[in-house]
């Protein structure tokens, strides 16, 4: 955390680090505590094309459409990652998996945009990043197509 709060304080963002007593089973759970939409709930997934590794994030009340992000990628195939290796990538567990992810392609849903500051995971448990959109968007020099449909 210590880390990720140094980096954020120095790229200049808008952010805050929350920490609270229980794991999230949920996005509507991270909603609720925080009093924000469902939309504002901004999962990290990890996906994977080919041997090329892909930080994707949605807003809460999504889902990916594999179908929409492989036609804007160019891709013939893309899948969610295994939990064991999301692991290995990322260090963190499903649920858990930072907004920035340094050296991995961050593909960010169009939806998000319509955010002010999207609230997501920060790579450990019992911890939140609430981090204003355009800022996420700049620092992890994300990649802004339509790749999700409504739940």
């Amino acid at each position: 955390m210590e880390k990720l709060d140094a980096y954020l304080r120095e790229e200049g963002a808008d952010y805050r680090l929350y920490h609270h007593e229980e794991t999230f089973k949920s996005a509507a759970e991270g909603a609720k505590l925080f009093g924000i939409s469902m939309s504002q709930t901004t999962p990290t997934l990890i996906l994977k094309a080919k041997d090329r590794f892909y930080a994707a994030i949605i807003c809460g009340n999504t889902r990916i459409s594999f179908k929409k992000l492989k036609e804007a990628l160019n891709l013939p195939d893309i899948t969610m990652e295994d939990p064991q290796t999301v692991l290995k990538l990322t260090g963190a567990n499903i649920g858990e998996v930072g907004l920035i992810n340094e050296g991995m392609t961050t593909l960010i849903d169009r939806e998000v945009l319509k955010n002010p500051d999207c609230y997501g995971g920060c790579g450990v448990p019992k911890a939140t990043l609430r981090i204003n959109t355009a800022d996420l968007i700049r620092i992890t020099k994300g990649e802004v197509l339509e790749f999700t449909d409504p739940r």
